[in-house]
């Protein structure tokens, strides 16, 4: 059985490619054409079908009886062919983004100045500074890096372990841990996600948590559902979730009331932190409720995790099982 292919697959059009190179491509074919239209005026016509893929036309050719394999390469190139297309590529591939999206770059300069222009009262936003933007825009952003430090799912990632490591030992120096006793992930791309993980890992699906209610200063991903008992996030869709309330004449977080529901409800995780409780919150307090009810405490700092490390309220490190929390907000680094 001759186990050689009589298909051909050919690109008619792609919008994707610089003009530089479907000039060259443009030429390229012209040699194709004329002996195309040679063979076609003697003996049997090729059978092509037409279709597309992802938006771009594309055309199978089988091809006739007899017909040699070579007469079908139609994609060599003359080496100075070759040249101008590598050079088409290295144009294209140092366009600057004014240059090559015009639109984007003006949706973006629009957006700087509206930042530059106006008063930011967004209190979880922040201006990360010149060398964060330099960071995340680097080459970095062409690395697959899937896994963890030395067990990674792709080769060449010997550099991207040498940044992990140093984010990780950066975290732990900022709030003052000590590696024996304190592990830190820095993958997660939110806080939001980081508490998931956190939930999955530890909980299967069902079980319960315990966290601050979102109309209370709560976060949505603690377990928000709506008084009608809609749920709004991953946590209350997977996790059976009862939230705890602040005292409607107090604003503060009525511990007593917390640890009645608590020993009733019995989570598996006890949640602490907010995205809007100005408060301090009684991790002394809240670490002896968990014990009583056999929960993990974990706080989410998301909000305060730059005053936590000034120093300039409590540590939740000093009760706490697990704490989350984000980069960007008061520790002013990039979205994490």
């Amino acid at each position: 059985m001759d186990s050689k292919s009589n298909l051909c697959l050919g690109l008619i059009s792609h919008s994707a490619i610089p003009l530089q190179l479907m000039e060259q491509q443009s030429e390229n074919h012209k040699g194709d054409e004329s002996d195309n239209e040679k063979s076609e005026s003697g003996g049997e016509e090729s059978e092509i079908k037409e279709f597309r893929i992802l938006g771009h036309s594309m055309c199978l050719k089988r091809k006739r009886d007899g017909e040699s394999v070579s007469s079908l390469k139609r994609g060599s190139v003359e080496p100075q062919g070759l040249e101008s297309r590598r050079n088409g590529v290295r144009v294209w591939g140092n366009q600057a983004l004014s240059v090559a999206d015009p639109d984007v770059f003006a949706i973006m300069e629009n957006e700087k100045k509206r930042q530059f222009n106006g008063i930011e009262l967004i209190a979880s936003e922040n201006f990360v500074c010149r060398a964060v933007m330099e960071a995340l825009g680097s080459h970095l952003t062409n690395k697959y890096s899937e896994g963890m430090p030395g067990a990674r799912y792709y080769g060449g990632n010997q550099y991207i372990d040498e940044i992990e490591t140093l984010c990780c030992e950066r975290a732990l120096a900022a709030f003052d841990l000590n590696s024996e006793n304190w592990g830190v992930n820095v993958q997660p791309y939110s806080c939001t996600s980081a508490n998931f993980a956190v939930y999955t890992g530890l909980l299967s699906p069902g079980e319960r948590i315990m966290g601050l209610d979102t109309p209370s200063g709560g976060n949505t991903s603690h377990g928000y559902y709506t008084p009608n008992g809609r749920k709004v996030s991953g946590a209350s869709i997977f996790f059976e979730s009862l939230p705890y309330k602040v005292n409607p004449q107090t604003g503060y977080i009525d511990y007593d009331k917390l640890e009645e529901r608590a020993l009733d409800f019995r989570p598996k995780i006890l949640i602490c932190g907010g995205s809007s409780y100005p408060r301090e919150w009684d991790y002394a307090r809240l670490r002896q409720i968990a014990d009583k009810c056999g929960a993990v405490l974990m706080c989410d700092m998301a909000q305060i995790s730059g005053i936590i490390a000034a120093k300039e309220c409590v540590n939740p490190f000093d009760y706490c099982d697990i704490v989350t929390s984000t980069t960007h907000k008061s520790l002013r680094g990039p979205r994490g």
